[in-house]
């Protein structure tokens, strides 16, 4: 009777396992199909009752208007602009400091690298107004500068620890192999570590663009001028710049906001797993 008791607490277990995953899947996925789909809809199938699964006559009007909207070309090329620049930059610092962090040890250095990653667990939001005296009274609101040096601030503490964890099972052989040979530091990290480290800068890459193309509050604090508006930044804007709520319009807007950088990340998913995984590893 045990054991039979057991087989059956080991079945539901199995079954309750899938149906959460499920769910999750579900709950996760769902919200992306509907707006996509609605998007293609009319501004009155998307109210009708009951809903449509699936738009019966797929019309293309929310993305004509999207794309023929005024300044979005300009707000693509301001997402495209400070996410790929403050990118390189994060990653460029984060590797010099992940480096320094894994081959020199000095006195205090564990608590030295905690206190660089405080940065990273403080609210975003309690940022914004420092930010703002900060960057208004050096006069660069309404720049890329300020925007850009925001956002690389705010990538380097995570991409500096996902970094350190990898470089830290490069074994050290190689580097002192390559010093007898006369390889000064930068060729060792050049030629040695970045190589070796593939996998962990293709994932520190993806996060800090994926970050930086998805950022609002500081974009919102630090701009006022419509030309320096980004994507998000837009969309949120979607219902004064309309009027109505023509919601095919606006998850169209949606659409094409958030489908560039889902498609970048599906395309490495792969490798930020495994960058992930091997990063929060330490020998």
């Amino acid at each position: 009777m045990t054991k039979k008791v057991r087989n059956a607490f080991q079945y539901i277990n199995r079954r309750l396992h899938w149906i959460a995953i499920f769910m999750l899947v579900f709950f996760t996925l769902f919200p992306l199909y509907w707006g996509i789909t609605s998007s293609f809809k009319s501004y009155t199938a998307i109210y009708q009752v009951p809903p449509q699964l699936f738009p019966v006559n797929p019309l293309l009007r929310a993305y004509r208007y999207v794309f023929n909207f005024r300044g979005f070309y300009r707000f693509l090329f301001n997402s495209t602009f400070l996410a790929v620049t403050s990118s390189f930059l994060a990653v460029s610092l984060s590797v010099l400091a992940a480096y320094g962090f894994s081959r020199f040890k000095f006195k205090f250095s564990s608590i030295f690298f905690m206190m660089f990653l405080i940065p990273r667990i403080i609210p975003r939001a309690s940022l914004i107004i420092p930010l703002f005296e900060l960057w208004s009274g050096l006069g660069f609101l309404n720049s890329y500068v300020s925007l850009i040096v925001s956002y690389t601030a705010t990538a380097i503490p995570l991409n500096t620890m996902v970094l350190t964890g990898f470089f830290g099972t490069i074994p050290t052989a190689l580097e002192e192999s390559a010093a007898i040979d006369g390889a000064s530091m930068r060729q060792r990290i050049w030629h040695i570590i970045l190589p070796l480290s593939k996998p962990a800068i293709i994932t520190v890459s993806v996060m800090s663009l994926r970050e930086a193309w998805n950022e609002f509050p500081f974009v919102l604090t630090l701009t006022t001028e419509t030309a320096m508006r980004t994507l998000p930044y837009q969309l949120f804007m979607m219902r004064d710049a309309m009027g109505i709520e023509d919601w095919p319009v606006v998850l169209a807007f949606a659409t094409v906001t958030i489908v560039p950088i889902l498609v970048f990340y599906l395309i490495f998913q792969r490798t930020v797993t495994s960058g992930l995984i091997e990063g929060a590893i330490k020998e």
